[in-house]
């Protein structure tokens, strides 16, 4: 989790400056991570990168649509 929060450190997105698919898989992929709470302690930048996620429209759209919100 490290290496994902230092890739997150300069970068608003998982691959740079623009959204894409990875960046949608990884918003998954660490939801699965705190819900069987993974230690993201100090995490800082993981913690940034979930909030500008949730807030995207689609992604707020389908998380009440799934009532994961």
């Amino acid at each position: 989790m490290q290496y994902v929060n230092d890739s997150l450190k300069d970068n608003q997105w998982i691959c740079g400056p623009r959204f894409s698919i990875a960046d949608a898989y990884l918003f998954t992929v660490l939801r699965w991570a705190y819900a069987v709470k993974l230690n993201m302690a100090g995490l800082s930048h993981i913690d940034a990168y979930m909030a500008r996620m949730a807030e995207r429209p689609a992604v707020a759209a389908a998380l009440k649509a799934e009532g994961l919100n």
